[in-house]
């Protein structure tokens, strides 16, 4: 009995983290401890008691599948944590924390460009850390900012590198460069360049996911980043970006160009995008800074998803998709999205250049100067379904189609709402050859004669207009024009860190009983299982806009 007790208590103690790990951690490898005020790199680093001290000491370790680095809350390391090895399927390496208090802090100081950094690694999870790159301020503003991001996963050696995990991390106050790919040189400033091409742009930020090359002259074979999640974290004051995955093309002048980090048409052979990229749960601003641009740039991506997050006042784009296949963007809370650091844009969420098969679906999109911005432009390809979004308050354009001829864009079941603006869909010139779809959608606007762009392939099927009087498209010969009786009004409290998004602020434009939208639409192949609430749709004959109505007592 006695031996039965002590052994229950072990484990409790174990359990509880009483007791330091002396040996092997429950994944079958070692963990490590690192303690920055009472560690030494002359210790075994297995027991809190015997910690290493520096970053070096951790840097210059070959680690197994299976350890953990765990470093000691409340502290903080400057310089750059890059420790070696890789994991293993099941046995990834993990950086995690031990003990209260803070979150454990790696700051780069603007000296190193990653403060974070796995290059040609594998099988690695990060969780519970807090990152910075902030190099000093200058007396000119931008000329402090360089080549730097907080968390910076690539590899050069060609093949498929495997399994990241960024779990429950803080970004922040990263300086890094501005570099668009194109636009006009005459807007160069310090730390904003324009006309740099593909690989030397928007490689700077919170978190960047890469593929590069050790010499673009004989670039070999491309590296593949497979099943990326990063969830949890807070991305704040980042430039460019705060989350950013991007693939080497060879744009820069004297290298190979390789065609891996583009993509010329829907089958291009030389297309090699990472795979199974997942973006969840995350808060993300750039308020703070006019640097900070995107709040996710997803290109060269095949099979993502982006996912509950809420991304708040970030310049150019909230969620961007680019050279980019079978991506899911759902259920995320973007606004106040502004034009920064030269940048032209300043939509909510952008299907780009070369995406197909990109869902928008459930999203709550306002107060940005656009709100969904469809830009497949340049390549003549490419396709999009956006349907049960409530996006309202945009300044500009609710709706903008900038695509080409050859483009395919499904625009159903939403709920748009215009009270800042004289355009709710817009499009002009050769950007309403492409084919657009809008059907069954509330288009509501408290301004008169607010744009409804038209063209030869603009169909527009079954929509609510409502408000203020409207030209209503001439095609659209079951349209709806009246109140359509509004529950509310949008107003706040929106997102926040602590919140997440408040996809329920939206629920003010459901639409009450003898709305004109009910039963109104016209049946949607493949319309989605569900509305905007998460309630099953299509009661009977389909309503018209995000939400299917439903009686109270239902």
């Amino acid at each position: 009995m006695r031996r039965t007790t002590s052994v229950v208590l072990a484990l409790l103690a174990a359990l509880l983290g009483l007791f330091p790990a002396n040996a092997a951690a429950s994944e079958g490898g070692t963990r490590y401890y690192v303690d920055a005020v009472r560690g030494s790199d002359d210790a075994s680093g297995r027991s809190r008691a015997g910690a290493w001290r520096s970053l070096d000491k951790v840097n210059s370790t070959t680690f197994a599948p299976g350890d953990r680095i765990l470093l000691q809350a409340g502290q903080s390391w400057f310089g750059q944590l890059w420790p070696k090895g890789s994991g293993s399927d099941g046995r990834p390496i993990v950086i995690d924390r031990y003990g209260g208090g803070a979150k454990p802090a790696v700051h780069g100081g603007g000296a190193v460009a990653d403060a974070v950094r796995l290059f040609n690694q594998h099988h690695w999870e990060i969780r519970d850390l807090e990152v910075t790159n902030t190099a000093s301020p200058a007396d000119v503003p931008g000329t402090n900012l360089r080549d730097l991001r907080g968390i910076h996963v690539a590899g050069d050696a060609g093949g498929q590198l495997r399994h990241f995990r960024i779990d429950s991390v803080d970004v922040h106050d990263v300086t890094g460069e501005v570099n668009w790919i194109g636009g006009n040189t005459s807007g160069n400033a310090p730390g904003i360049t324009f006309r740099t091409g593909w690989d030397r742009s928007k490689n700077t930020g919170g978190i960047v996911f890469r593929g590069t090359v050790a010499d673009e002259t004989a670039p070999g074979e491309p590296t593949v980043l497979s099943d990326i999640v990063v969830e949890r974290s807070t991305v704040k004051r980042t430039s460019f970006g705060g989350i950013i995955v991007k693939q080497h093309t060879g744009s820069n002048p004297g290298a190979v160009r390789t065609g891996w980090g583009e993509r010329a048409s829907r089958d291009d052979p030389n297309f090699t995008p990472h795979t199974n990229v997942v973006i969840r749960d995350n808060f993300i601003t750039q308020d703070g800074t006019p640097y900070g641009c995107n709040g996710i740039y997803l290109t060269d991506v095949r099979g993502g998803l982006v996912e509950r997050n809420v991304v708040h006042r970030t310049g150019t784009s909230g969620i961007e998709a680019y050279f980019a296949d079978d991506v899911v963007i759902q259920r995320n809370e973007v606004y106040e999205t502004q034009q920064k650091a030269g940048g032209a844009d300043s939509n909510g969420i952008d299907p780009d250049i070369a995406t197909t098969k990109v869902l928008v679906q459930y999203n709550f999109v306002h107060h940005n100067g656009d709100g969904i911005l469809l830009c497949q432009c340049g390549r003549g390809f490419g396709d999009t379904v956006v349907r049960y979004n409530v996006i309202a308050s945009n300044t500009r354009y609710q709706l903008y189609l900038h695509s080409v001829r050859g483009t395919t864009a499904y625009v159903y079941h939403n709920t748009v709402y215009n009270d800042r603006s004289d355009f709710l869909v817009y499009g002009f010139g050769e950007y309403l050859e492409a084919e657009y779809h809008v059907w069954n959608n509330v288009l509501y606007s408290t301004r008169e004669n607010a744009a409804l762009s038209t063209g030869a392939a603009v169909d527009y099927e079954s929509n609510v207009y409502g408000g203020a009087a409207l030209t209503v498209p001439a095609d659209d010969t079951r349209s709806v024009t009246g109140d359509p009786l509004f529950l509310g009004e949008i107003t706040g409290p929106y997102g926040t860190e602590r919140s997440g998004p408040r996809l329920d602020r939206a629920l003010a434009l459901r639409v009450a009983a003898g709305s004109p939208a009910i039963d109104a639409g016209v049946a949607v192949p493949d319309h989605g299982d569900v509305d905007y609430t998460g309630r099953p749709s299509y009661h009977g004959l389909p309503d018209i806009g995000a939400f299917e109505y439903r009686p109270r007592n239902r």
